[in-house]
């Protein structure tokens, strides 16, 4: 299987050898920055090279509001719980993709349906998205349950496969219908444009990483974006 999955990827970017995710790239600045940072004693969550971060990072993508992370996995769990998800509910997501996905999920005690992928763009497929919600899902009270298991279906992460944007306006819109929350796994999308918007602007949270391997990297790092203050208040 591992193979079948790994030759797919290979024909979408026509490469022969090692493909990296991103390579860290350092433009001179690095170590006066973090002089300047460690000699002020802000070296963690707060101070003015996470507000200015945070500030420029919203810009960037066009979001209203951008909060920093400690990883991006953490993004992802700060977004489900600011989602209402929570023990025994299910969330909607796609078996291609980081582990960290699912573990956020997992970290709310909730359980992930998975939904297969689109074979153009590696995301979340919302042909596939449509005839799970059509087959096993109904609304009831106002809230998103699955038919077969009784569950409350909170939420549903499409993941940016390696920086590829899903067909996430698509996904949005059947989100609407069933009532759920999007939360775009934009952990390896950053710089990605749909249809001239930023990836992780669609739904009501996009969440980003900056780790080592990402398109910029902190070492380490994530952050929530989203045009609700009051996510943006509660999430800070």
């Amino acid at each position: 299987m591992f193979d079948e999955v790994i030759s797919f990827v290979r024909s979408k970017f026509g490469a022969e050898g090692f493909i990296p995710l991103h390579e860290p790239r350092f433009s001179g600045r690095e170590q006066e920055y973090l002089k300047d940072c460690i000699d002020s004693t802000f070296v963690s969550s707060v101070g003015k090279f996470v507000d200015r971060f945070e500030q420029d990072l919203a810009a960037y993508t066009g979001a209203k509001y951008a909060v920093a992370t400690v990883n991006g996995t953490a993004a992802l769990h700060a977004s489900l719980v600011l989602a209402g998800v929570s023990t025994g509910d299910e969330v909607i997501t796609q078996p291609l993709t980081f582990v960290a996905t699912v573990n956020a999920i997992k970290y709310c005690g909730a359980e992930p349906c998975f939904v297969d992928v689109d074979r153009d763009t590696m995301g979340l497929s919302p042909d596939a998205l449509r005839r799970f919600l059509e087959e096993q899902a109904i609304i009831e009270g106002g809230v998103c349950k699955n038919k077969a298991t009784g569950c409350c279906i909170r939420a549903v992460v499409p993941m940016h496969t390696f920086g590829h944007p899903a067909r996430v306006d698509e996904i949005v819109a059947i989100c609407e219908e069933y009532q759920l929350v999007v939360v775009e796994d934009a952990a390896e999308s950053l710089g990605s444009l749909y249809k001239d918007r930023h990836t992780g602007t669609f739904g009501q949270m996009g969440a980003f990483s900056f780790n080592g391997n990402k398109t910029i990297t902190c070492g380490g790092g994530g952050a929530i974006v989203t045009d609700d203050e009051a996510l943006a208040s509660r999430a800070k």
